[in-house]
């Protein structure tokens, strides 16, 4: 037997980032450790990714409004599985601090202007329950969060799936891979080559220690799972699909993503695995390359009407904007702490409630183009306006089904262009769709051989040493040693602790002893789950 270690584009970027946070989230205690509560982007990310996947693996155009029920239910049932333990954030959490002086101030405000102390304002839970401030958060959060998922899984399926069939062929949705890296150990000198390292080595691979010995060796293997493999229809090039959701977006992520491993690691795979079932299917006299190698009757047949091995010709990155987290005036003056709510017209728009029943009217921009055609802009009124979160009074679906509906609007006297109008602006009009105007054009990037080449080695050598490393330091004999041999191999990256967000793992750098030597143990943390079923398997 041997050393299996383990590596994908994740940990290897996390590496980069920071090589403590490498070995905590990917080493420590075994297979690593995440934090028990989710972060808030990386849960809403996860659930719509599911969602969307669904919405692949039916590529049929004439159904698409069943693919979008059921790309909704799949991401809202993976969502619920998070919900119960979402993690906003520590700069965000820092600021919920509910004000005892504010609601002192409050109660003694009321009573001066003649409240009786026995009136239902006085006793209102936000003033008299500790807990009831955090817990009308935490519950406005999940149904925030769960519409938000709903509405970006809705808006993708009735503005972009579409014209994604149109263009491409999908041939595979979220297929597990994974390449042999290389080796490391055997006639590689080892780090640290004496008696208890090795001892350690051989119990890590399962042998006797009457068999160590300097010839211990361990296999590297990359992983990876594409969010889809396209076939262009009009030429026949394939493109892998990367879904990104972001709050906001600017230049230096369309220009980081010219640079993004990802597309040149998965491809790597993919490149490597039809080159075997295209000599199968060219080479079997017309026999199907086996099902149990996981190559269906569709790529059966793409593979066997093509000359040669196909490549890889480009990564298609698709951005799903889902908004930035604001102050919310509104939350904040109910609950008496400062709290945030997701400022996306996916689930918010501007609410006026009118005089009676019957009066109310929507729009999902405070800012619009006047009635006018003359292309000026005005600004919604303060005091009859508050943003809202739409869900409190409708679906999901009925909000999005009003903002699918804007359509363009023209001058019935010159033929000209108003702007777009729907239900869901009620003043003036829109300069564009607000539903395209939550995504970003997709961007393409083309793979080129020499970066490929780059990309192997450094990951190659990178890993080698990260796999020797995480050896050495579990072989350590006692934890002075343990200790010495992290801050060797797995040095913190300390200007990468609270930018751009707060690092899980400083409450284990920067804790006490206790937590450092036993992260497990402190109740913040759990053993990782495995991401790739690869890894479980014996």
């Amino acid at each position: 037997m041997t050393l299996r270690h383990f590596a994908d584009r994740s940990r290897h970027e996390t590496l980069g980032h920071c090589a403590r946070h490498r070995w905590l989230g990917y080493h420590e205690s075994g297979r690593g450790l995440q934090p028990k509560r989710l972060p808030l982007p990386l849960a809403v990310g996860l659930s719509v990714h599911t969602g969307l996947a669904e919405a692949l693996r039916h590529p049929d155009l004439n159904m698409i409004a069943q693919t979008e029920e059921s790309a909704v239910y799949v991401a809202l049932e993976d969502f619920a599985k998070h919900s119960g333990a979402l993690d906003i954030g520590s700069t965000e959490a820092a600021a919920m601090q509910p004000s005892q002086t504010l609601t002192d101030a409050l109660r003694e405000s009321l009573l001066a202007t003649g409240t009786a102390p026995d009136d239902p304002l006085l006793n209102h839970p936000s003033l008299t329950q500790p807990d009831y401030s955090q817990q009308r958060f935490n519950s406005y959060l999940v149904a925030e969060q769960t519409a938000l998922v709903e509405a970006m899984v809705r808006a993708y399926c009735r503005r972009r799936l579409r014209p994604l069939l149109e263009q491409f062929e999908v041939l595979e949705v979220e297929r597990e891979g994974q390449w042999p890296l290389g080796e490391f150990g055997g006639d590689h000198q080892w780090d640290t080559p004496d008696a208890d390292f090795q001892e350690a080595v051989c119990r890590e691979c399962g042998m006797r220690e009457a068999e160590a010995g300097p010839t211990c060796r361990g296999e590297m293997t990359f992983m990876s799972r594409p969010d889809a493999l396209l076939r262009e229809r009009a030429t026949g090039h394939l493109h892998i699909l990367s879904y990104k959701t972001a709050a906001s977006w600017d230049v230096r992520q369309a220009r980081s993503a010219e640079h993004d491993m990802q597309g040149l690691s998965e491809g790597v795979e993919i490149e490597r695995r039809l080159a075997d079932w295209w000599d199968t299917a060219h080479n079997t006299l017309g026999v199907p390359v086996s099902h149990g190698d996981g190559c269906s009757q569709r790529m059966f047949e793409y593979l066997q009407g093509i000359e040669e091995p196909p490549r890889v010709m480009a990564v298609r990155y698709e951005y799903l904007l889902k908004g930035d987290r604001w102050t919310d005036k509104d939350l904040t003056r109910e609950l008496g702490m400062e709290v945030r709510s997701q400022r996306s017209p996916l689930v918010r728009g501007y609410f006026n409630a009118g005089m009676v029943s019957g009066d109310e009217q929507w729009n999902v921009a405070w800012e619009y183009l006047k009635e006018s055609g003359t292309g000026e802009t005005s600004k919604l009124y303060w005091k009859n306006w508050r943003s809202t979160p739409v869900w409190e009074h409708m679906t999901v679906k009925r909000w999005i089904d009003m903002l699918d509906d804007t359509a363009p609007a023209v001058s019935g006297e010159t033929g000209g262009e108003l702007g777009w109008k729907s239900d869901a602006q009620a003043t003036g009009y829109l300069p564009s769709h607000p539903l395209d105007d939550q995504f970003i054009p997709p961007v393409t990037v083309y793979r080129q051989d020499d970066d490929l080449r780059d990309m192997v080695e450094q990951l190659e050598a990178g890993e080698r040493r990260v796999a020797e490393a995480v050896a050495a330091v579990r072989a350590a004999a006692d934890e002075g040693e343990r200790r010495h041999l992290l801050n060797v191999h797995f040095p913190q990256t300390r200007r990468a602790c609270y930018y751009p967000t707060e690092c899980t793992f400083t409450r284990v750098c920067y804790g006490g002893e206790d937590i450092r030597r036993d992260p497990l143990a402190s109740g913040y943390y759990k053993e990782r789950e495995l991401n790739h079923p690869q890894e479980g398997q014996p």
